[in-house]
């Protein structure tokens, strides 16, 4: 229910009615799977019974395939799930410590839940010590707290540690599940509905894949491009900054010697070689910047064929974040519409530490750089560059001086 109730589509009480109704479901399909067995249980461990492993991928391959496919339909928004973070060795060592206690005890959390539920004493015993192994940690916490939070790797998934889109690794996912289970199933013969069931996964896998493929191919890029979804302007990125937007990452594309000099707020230093090769979140909102456009342009395509959908760039890169957000500027013959597009700049100009300047010469005012205009499409003669470069150094050297 869980993207659900983040959406607000169920309400406040739907969620309270959601919750115990799907906690019964999960007990009963685990009791009816005999997952409520100690020997069954301790059985994957000696490859003798499988069917942990079968009900588990199972679930598991459910899961994925309709969170997937709900998310394409716009049925189900994940970018509104927490993503817990990664961390290897505590982890591992919670992995290691949990699979023993399961060997052990022959339950894991929620079947010893369903042991006890049917009076079973291995199962009051197994969650018996699950409470006593959380009260210890809490007050051992002080002296765990340094590994607990070592080898961090931020929120990531499959997809982001292997470099490929989220339907890829569905494909997979699912492959390697659909084999696994023809391995584990090899003296059992299957029946109509199993077979009707793994050749429907493998479907909706093999279109996750086409789909994740397709929406990186040179054609839907190009469409991008030529209907402008592939950058965004200035003012539009200051307000996701002042907004504090937990999914923007900004790359900054320059030289580090210029990303020395200045940088807009939050933005990390890049080159195409370690965007190429760095983990960054699915459902993070990209925005790259250079001096001029062409650069981050570059990286745009980079990011797009690595299959990430939120990727932006700024045309004319620092020189439309200073114009536009740090220096907006008002001609003496401004326009009603200018008037009132110049308020939003210069407060944007005021949060950032900037100066706007009003009743300046028509000549010193960037074509439409504030009021969602076009200059010259990023695009013109050498000269033409030139001058921005210029321009952009002049306005960096003035605001220095000011002490931002």
């Amino acid at each position: 229910m869980m993207p659900l109730a983040e959406s607000g589509a169920l309400g406040p009480n739907g969620t309270l009615i959601a919750a115990p109704v799907l906690g019964f479901a999960f007990g009963w399909f685990l009791e009816r799977a005999g997952l409520g067995s100690a020997p069954k249980l301790a059985g994957q461990f000696y490859l003798t019974d499988l069917t942990v492993f079968k009900v588990m991928f199972s679930a598991l391959l459910t899961a994925m395939l309709g969170a997937f496919w709900l998310d394409r339909w716009s049925v189900l928004d994940l970018q509104l799930v927490y993503l817990p973070e990664t961390f290897v060795l505590p982890q591992l060592a919670g992995g290691v410590l949990f699979g023993a206690g399961f060997l052990f005890a022959g339950l894991c959390p929620g079947t010893s839940c369903v042991a006890a539920a049917t009076g079973r004493g291995d199962g009051f015993a197994v969650a018996g010590g699950m409470l006593l192994g959380v009260l210890l940690f809490n007050v051992a916490y002080s002296q765990l707290e340094g590994f607990y939070s070592s080898t961090s790797l931020g929120g990531v998934t499959l997809n982001d540690l292997a470099g490929t889109s989220k339907g890829v690794m569905v494909g997979l996912v699912t492959t390697v599940a659909l084999a696994a289970f023809a391995i584990a199933s090899r003296r059992v013969t299957a029946t109509p509905v199993q077979r009707g069931f793994a050749v429907a996964a493998a479907a909706l896998a093999l279109a996750a894949v086409a789909v994740d493929l397709k929406s990186a191919d040179p054609r839907s890029l190009a469409a991008e491009i030529e209907t402008e979804r592939d950058h965004i302007s200035a003012p539009d990125l200051a307000g996701l900054i002042m907004a504090g937007d937990p999914t923007l990452r900004v790359f900054d594309l320059r030289t580090p010697a210029e990303f020395g000099r200045m940088h807009i707020p939050g933005a990390r230093h890049a080159t195409i070689q370690t965007l190429s090769r760095d983990v960054l979140p699915r459902n993070a909102t990209i925005v790259l910047y250079s001096e001029g456009g062409a650069h981050a342009a570059q990286a745009w395509v980079l990011l797009r064929m690595r299959g990430h959908g939120r990727v932006f760039f700024l045309r004319e890169g620092l020189f439309e974040w200073l114009s536009r957000v740090m220096e907006p500027r008002l001609p003496a013959d401004a326009a009603e519409r200018e008037r009132a597009d110049f308020a939003r700049a210069s407060e944007m100009s005021r949060f950032f530490g900037g100066i706007a300047r009003e009743g300046v010469p028509r000549a010193e005012v960037p074509i439409g750089y504030w009021n969602d205009g076009r200059a010259d499409d990023a695009g013109g003669s050498r000269a033409d560059v030139t001058a921005r470069k210029t321009s952009t150094g002049q306005m960096i050297a003035g605001i220095r001086r000011r002490g931002c």
